[in-house]
């Protein structure tokens, strides 16, 4: 324990802890935490598989701590989404099974074509974004699509909340209920995935712990801007952010 707490404590500690708080505080806001987090990390010379079972505690911590707080306001209710929490908590499961089984280049190639058909469909809706709506005005959900994506999240993770994000206000929910939704199925998919991961005996604490104290500070603090975001820029920003994550993974590819 006391070799845990030195680590935690050193440089490397405090890099991966501001790892965490940037790539949570960009989580929150626009659902692109693996664009910085599993880059980040790989660059400081963690391991692949480390870094998604690190990235999926992280996550896990940071939205449980959401999750509660809007639960405790009465902004989420558990009962009602609670089938939906069940499936992508199983979609998680699957995912982390496939990105042990299946290889790196496979799942980057699976990225690539998820991303790129999310990207298509933010350029050419521009018009879907709204700030404020009425539940009566809320579509019904497919439990398919973020079933999907949870699987995607279980086994490779980059761009998987922005397509949640994009789906709900494709659904017609405000950009806050998006963000509210996406954070609780992100807690059940990285439930459901850590667990896997954890034992198959792939988790480091010394490396998830420092940047999952990172996330939940960050998922704090990328709550309180949230209410400053205006509409505009949400148009702007999210398909930037697709292109981005794209690029990223097309580097994979060819490397």
């Amino acid at each position: 324990m006391e070799i845990l707490l030195q680590e935690w404590l050193s440089v490397k500690g405090m890099i991966l802890f501001t790892i965490g708080l940037l790539a949570a505080i960009i989580g929150v806001l626009f659902g692109a935490a693996g664009f910085i987090l599993m880059p980040s990390l790989l660059l400081v010379g963690i391991p692949i598989h480390t870094t998604v079972a690190v990235n999926k505690f992280a996550t896990d911590l940071s939205a449980l701590s959401n999750v509660v707080s809007f639960v405790i306001k009465g902004r989420l209710s558990v009962k009602k989404y609670f089938s939906l929490m069940i499936i992508s908590s199983l979609g998680g499961v699957l995912g982390a099974l496939l990105a042990i089984l299946l290889s790196e280049q496979i799942m980057n190639v699976v990225a690539c074509i998820s991303l790129i058909f999310v990207f298509m469909i933010v350029l050419c809706s521009n018009k879907w974004i709204v700030k404020d709506v009425k539940e009566t005005e809320e579509q019904p959900l497919n439990k398919l699509i973020p079933f999907a994506i949870s699987i995607y999240d279980g086994g490779f993770g980059p761009g998987s909340a922005l397509m949640n994000i994009t789906y709900f206000l494709k659904k017609q929910y405000s950009y806050l209920k998006a963000v509210e939704l996406t954070r609780m199925i992100s807690l059940s998919s990285c439930t459901g995935a850590f667990l896997f991961y954890y034992f198959t005996g792939i988790v480091n604490w010394g490396i998830a712990i420092p940047v999952s104290l990172g996330s939940i500070a960050g998922s704090f603090l990328g709550l309180k801007i949230i209410p400053y975001i205006q509409t505009k820029w949400i148009q702007m920003i999210l398909p930037i952010i697709f292109l981005f994550l794209i690029v990223q993974v097309v580097t994979d590819l060819i490397k």
